[in-house]
């Protein structure tokens, strides 16, 4: 009976995880020193998992750390070329439209140019086909002059005289 009152006891009570393996005699299954073996082989077993489960975790962190490092590191150059090539950006389009500027100024220069070539030609063209006149014939005609003494009145007063 007081056997059965032990396994009672020992079922209810936790019993304390022993330091070093037990060495005690194991009478029968379930009985206190098997208990304590089975308990130190079990809380063994869970340290050991427990001990691989932190160095594997934290062999995870540190990778992950790592990672999360490279991540910002990388983000940081990202930004960094995404400046640079905003400023290279900005440069080439300002350049290219001082080019443009440049050519299209040239355009309207060479444009005037030839637009004055052809008023030209077509004013020499004009002057070429039109009749050769002199340069009187370009003034208005002047009317005849009147004599202020007609033949008649010289006679009259010739005749009178002689």
């Amino acid at each position: 009976g007081l056997d059965w009152l032990l396994m009672q006891t020992s079922a209810e009570i936790p019993l304390p995880f022993p330091a070093t393996e037990p060495h005690c005699l194991v009478w029968y299954s379930g009985d206190l020193c098997d208990q304590w073996i089975q308990q130190y082989h079990q809380v063994t077993s869970q340290r050991q998992q427990q001990e691989w489960q932190n160095t594997v975790t934290a062999h995870f962190e540190k990778q992950a750390a790592e990672q999360q490092k490279l991540i910002l590191d990388q983000k940081i150059q990202i930004q960094a070329l995404q400046a640079r090539l905003d400023s290279k950006t900005m440069e080439a389009l300002r350049g290219e439209a001082h080019t443009q500027a440049v050519l299209d100024s040239i355009g309207v220069i060479i444009g005037i140019g030839l637009a004055f070539i052809m008023v030209l030609a077509f004013f020499r063209k004009l002057t070429k086909n039109a009749p050769a006149t002199p340069p009187n014939e370009l003034a208005p005609p002047l009317p005849k002059p009147t004599p202020l003494h007609s033949a008649d009145d010289h006679q009259a007063n010739g005749s009178s005289q002689n």
